[in-house]
């Protein structure tokens, strides 16, 4: 769904204000979001402010098990490769939440942050944790043995 400047800039005031001086934010008319396009230099203080802001957070592994509301409404977004994450509140009943799209550029220097809306409220679920390579080399091997 498509939403508009107005109403995403409504919604995203206090994370806007968050960060200040630290971004400047423009209206990317294509996508409809509010972007903020900054230096990789940055980062740092930027993921510090969405860790803060956000419940969730989500990446390439774990958005598979993301709510299907998240993935519909998030549609194209939510298809994240390396190093992309999206940060997500769950919505309440009456209100959209907003959701901040942190995508690294393919040379490393610049990265862009994207702000859009959800209106479905979720129950987040946290994915499986991965085994490492060893713990699964030992794991075929013991039930071999068994």
């Amino acid at each position: 769904m498509s939403y508009t400047e107005q109403e995403i800039r409504i919604a995203a005031k206090p994370l806007i204000e968050l960060f200040g001086e630290l971004l400047v934010w423009r209206w990317e008319e294509e996508k409809h979001v509010l972007l903020a396009e900054f230096a990789s230099g940055k980062t740092e203080q930027v993921v510090a402010i969405l860790n803060k802001y956000y419940a969730d957070e989500w990446n390439r592994k774990s958005i598979k098990y993301a709510p299907n509301s998240i993935i519909q409404e998030l549609a194209n977004y939510a298809k994240l490769v390396k190093d992309q994450r999206a940060f997500t509140n769950s919505p309440s009943e009456n209100k959209k939440s907003v959701v901040s799209l942190l995508w690294p550029w393919g040379h490393g220097s610049t990265l862009s942050l994207r702000l859009t809306l959800l209106e479905t409220p979720y129950e987040y679920i946290e994915a499986p944790q991965s085994e490492n390579l060893m713990s699964k080399v030992f794991g075929k091997v013991k039930s071999v043995f068994a």
